[in-house]
């Protein structure tokens, strides 16, 4: 709790920040489900999920804003009667004036963020996403002064271009020359009103995530000496590796199989697992995704995992691998349940005055006997 000046809509920008929503899938709703941003904050609860006991316990404990993994409006609500926890939820939600914030495939696919956890419950090295995400990168191109080039490219590379792999402050440079000619009214950082002018110029060129462009022209422009700076933007169809579905990596040490059964049922708390058969005797390369991941099964297989963790598999995605990877889904929640410290490592570091609340009720709705 806090008596600063602190918004709702500042702790949202926290997790925007590093989880855009414009990474998320199409079909998804991460963002605000219910909302009254500009209030003050009063106290953050973080949980997988909402239901009605997460709307009573944000009210206990003094939160008017929830941070969830799962979004709680997903299909269209036509009306508000009660007549079941969702709209439950989100009538109780707007009668005490608490936000709910969803942060679901835009933080699944933001570097893999929510399979990194996965990982780290494994403590795999040598980590690489599963399954990059296409249609998600620009390439930006901009014509500067020669002498001021390098301004220019340190204030693209500063707002998120030049990143490939893991490399940084990517860029290629052209020189060549421009022409214009300045007309009534204008400024020209060179050349003159009325006449032609031509000047040596660098045409810079950087990869970019396609959510940061805006970010990247506007410093462009704050850069750039030109009144008019030129800037081309490309939609690339190259798949963006650094982002995506999955972590690939390997173990400290290699495994029997029963031992790596124990270590991931103890790791993730699982009361059960479903797994299917692996005709080696040792797991080293192990593949994961949290949540639904049985999609990229065939993805695990082309990495050379011998283990591949997720959630939501069906009986006939256990023939897929053939019994050459041994299979394992350890069920949604516990795939995912580590996303409230992610989200509260986030808000602690980035509102120094808050202590973000850790909701202490298990909302995952599957019990085995």
């Amino acid at each position: 709790m806090t008596t600063n000046n602190t918004s709702i809509a500042d702790a949202i920008a926290a997790i925007e920040s590093e989880f855009p929503p414009a990474m998320q899938e199409d079909w998804d709703n991460s963002g605000i489900q219910t909302g009254y941003a500009e209030d003050p904050l009063k106290g953050i609860l973080i949980s997988v999920d909402v239901t009605e006991a997460t709307v009573d316990e944000a009210i206990e404990r003094g939160c008017n804003l929830i941070v969830s993994h799962h979004p709680l409006l997903f299909r269209k609500i036509k009306r508000l009667t009660g007549a079941d926890y969702i709209q439950r939820a989100v009538m109780k939600a707007v009668t005490h004036r608490i936000t709910i914030y969803a942060a679901h495939t835009s933080a699944d696919r933001t570097n893999a963020a929510t399979s990194n956890l996965m990982a780290d419950r494994l403590g795999l090295k040598n980590r690489r996403t599963l399954a990059g995400i296409d249609n998600q990168l620009v390439k930006i191109a901009t014509y500067v002064p020669t002498q001021h080039a390098e301004n220019v490219r340190k204030a693209m590379f500063d707002a998120g271009a030049g990143c490939i792999g893991q490399y940084d402050s990517c860029s290629y440079n052209t020189a060549g020359h421009g022409t214009f000619r300045a007309t009534d009214g204008t400024h020209p950082f060179v050349g003159q009103i009325g006449e032609l002018h031509t000047e040596d110029e660098t045409k810079i060129e950087a990869i970019a995530p396609a959510h940061l462009q805006r970010k990247i022209t506007r410093a462009i422009a704050d850069a750039h000496p030109y009144e008019e700076p030129v800037t081309d933007i490309f939609p690339l169809l190259n798949t963006w590796t650094q982002s995506g579905y999955g972590i690939v990596g390997t173990l400290p040490r290699p495994a029997g199989k029963k031992d790596f059964l124990e270590t991931v049922k103890r790791q993730f708390g699982c009361q059960a697992l479903r797994y299917s058969d692996f005709n080696g005797n040792e797991i080293e390369t192990v593949a994961l995704c949290s949540g639904s991941g049985s999609e990229f099964i065939g993805n695990a297989m082309a990495a050379g995992a011998q283990a591949y963790i997720t959630a939501d598999v069906k009986y006939h995605n256990f023939f897929d691998a053939e019994e050459q990877m041994m299979i394992i889904d350890i069920g949604h929640y516990e795939s995912e349940q580590f996303t409230k410290n992610l989200f509260s490592e986030i808000l602690t570091k980035k509102l120094s005055t808050f202590a973000p609340c850790l909701s202490n009720r298990n909302s995952n709705p599957i019990k085995y006997y």
